[in-house]
């Protein structure tokens, strides 16, 4: 029975886990591949990891195209394991998570010039219920969503439950844990303002995402000493209209004693919002409460 592969994308020396469904890559903050390089274009290429393990990269009409293996491809082109694509001046290659996974000899680059070959067996795709779940960034799981086989339609949309932050969560994880702090910004940056920015908007969907991002700020406003990354944590809570994690409030008093100047009219507003819905809350989110009170006292000192 054929089992799904698992793919990675080899980037700057990281591994990025790229589950089921379809990623934009590009300059853009909202790509859920986001390459600093202003030789990318703002929607570069489409990133397409099909149930059965067949990936594919198309093209997005860019203007310094896209190279596979040192060709320059149009359209849409199927991806082996092992196929080096170089985007502006970045290069990702493409791997699985199974060791000593064998490259394949050759690849199609034309969709339908060389059509995928017939299943080892007749068993029939995965049910909803049998989808595989895909660990991503914070303490949470999610869906890998389904896609149907064929040709990419132009109008394609991305998976959105697939952000920036899920793909790049563990090349920070693998910086901070090398005391690289400033790396560890830089790549959490823009999937950080992705999240403030669907926060804001209401956007929100990923199950856990924004708990993740305020536990990155966190961590960064502890690695960095830059409070600009606890104002972070209240503002995304301030748009989401939500008490902060109590474990996260109190990271937040050890952080604060570490950081610089913290923006206190960010925790204000905050706090004006904990009072105006404090007549509904129970009695743990009003110990919250008062414990984010203490925080702007802190602050103020």
């Amino acid at each position: 029975m054929r089992r799904f592969m698992a793919f990675r994308l080899r980037y700057l020396a990281h591994d990025l886990e790229v589950p089921v469904g379809r990623f934009v890559i590009g300059r853009h903050a909202e790509c859920q591949i986001s390459l600093d390089d202003p030789m990318v274009s703002r929607r570069h290429a489409l990133l397409v990891v099909e149930p059965d393990g067949t990936v594919f990269l198309e093209d997005l009409g860019a203007r310094n195209g896209v190279i596979v293996n040192g060709d320059r491809v149009q359209g849409t082109t199927r991806l082996a394991v092992g196929d080096v694509v170089q985007i502006g001046g970045q290069r990702l290659t493409l791997g699985d998570d199974r060791a000593g996974a064998p490259r394949r000899e050759a690849r199609s680059k034309a969709l339908g010039s060389s059509p995928p070959g017939p299943r080892d067996d007749a068993s029939p795709p995965p049910s909803a219920d049998s989808r595989p779940k895909r660990r991503v960034s914070g303490q949470y799981e999610m869906d890998a969503p389904t896609m149907a086989r064929g040709p990419i339609e132009p109008s394609a949309r991305p998976d959105r439950r697939v952000s920036s932050l899920s793909l790049l969560g563990g090349v920070a994880d693998k910086a901070l844990s090398l005391g690289r702090a400033e790396q560890a910004a830089r790549v959490l940056y823009r999937p950080l303002i992705e999240v403030l920015s669907q926060a804001r908007e209401g956007a929100v969907d990923e199950p856990g995402l924004a708990e993740a991002a305020a536990v990155y700020a966190t961590r960064l406003a502890r690695a960095t000493g830059r409070g600009e990354w606890v104002d972070f944590v209240f503002e995304l809570y301030t748009a989401l209209r939500e008490v902060v994690p109590a474990y996260l409030v109190d990271e937040l008093y050890a952080v604060l004693r570490k950081v610089d100047a913290i923006d206190r009219g960010v925790l204000a507003t905050y706090c004006e919002w904990l009072r105006s819905e404090a007549p509904g809350f129970g009695p743990s989110e009003r110990f919250v409460q008062q414990r984010i009170e203490g925080l702007e006292r802190l602050g103020a000192t």
